[in-house]
């Protein structure tokens, strides 16, 4: 009688072959010596071995195209390319002129593709570059000037709407200006002129408190530009204020009407 090899009972298994089978997880299984050298496992086996070495072999092919594959072109014509390699080798007549014509064509696709692509970054950099040195250089010449910085995010925004404020280079650095009338102006220069015009005075903070009359905390009781009620301008007190503090010098001097010119 030929013995099964896993039973669900040995209730159908004389009980003198009981000892025979050992219970593992529930079912029982036949306990044989020598299963390795069996036939029918040897054939299981090498099949299972030669598996796999397919299966690392397909593993291996599989990476090494997609390497070659990387980085092509989504319109990459395969057929194209084996017929350049051919000619190239000496197996395939030359192209015809049509045909030339279209593989320049799918190269310049790809060229002009990848040219778009380092424009659009480009542009970014190139607005994110104006952007900085603009908004920044507007911001330090609006504090130099004296401007209200409650009324500074409108005086930037005038200014900006103009559309005169531009970005150059030279020698290397970024440099912004402004193009008037005259010629192309340095942004501060620029600033400190409109702050003094009648559009741009109504941004300019108004002295207040000590300051209002001296600027310099204690040390001066009266503006040094001040010349109503037949007073005279102090020439010596003005060059120390604009020495010290040249952005309350122009308020001062704003403030007694006098347009700054340093």
């Amino acid at each position: 009688m030929a013995l099964k090899t896993i039973l669900d009972s040995l209730d159908d298994v004389p009980e003198a072959l009981h000892g025979e089978y050992k219970e593992i997880d529930g079912r029982f299984v036949l306990d044989l010596e020598g299963i390795d050298v069996h036939p029918t496992v040897v054939n299981l086996k090498n099949a299972h071995e030669r598996q796999k070495q397919t299966n690392r072999t397909l593993q291996t092919d599989l990476t090494t195209a997609k390497a070659r594959l990387e980085g092509l072109p989504d319109d990459f014509d395969a057929d194209a390319y084996e017929t350049l390699k051919q000619q190239a080798e000496g197996k395939a007549p030359a192209k015809t002129d049509e045909q030339v014509a279209q593989i320049r064509q799918q190269l310049e696709r790809k060229h002009q593709a990848e040219l778009a692509k380092k424009d659009e970054r480009i542009g970014t950099l190139t607005g994110a570059v104006n952007k900085l040195s603009i908004d920044d250089g507007l911001s330090k010449a609006l504090d130099e000037a004296g401007v209200d910085p409650a009324f500074k995010p409108g005086a930037m925004a005038l200014l900006k709407s103009k559309g005169a404020v531009k970005l150059v280079v030279e020698d290397g650095h970024f440099k912004a200006q402004v193009e008037t009338d005259m010629g192309p102006m340095p942004l501060a220069n620029y600033v400190r002129d409109w702050s003094g015009s009648d559009e741009g005075k109504i941004y300019v903070k108004k002295p207040t408190g000590a300051d209002a009359q001296g600027g310099t905390g204690g040390r001066f009781t009266d503006n040094p530009w001040d010349s109503s009620n037949g007073k005279n301008p102090n020439l010596t007190k003005q060059q120390q204020v604009i020495s010290e503090n040249p952005a309350k010098a122009r308020q001062m001097a704003q403030a007694a009407g006098v347009t700054p010119n340093w």
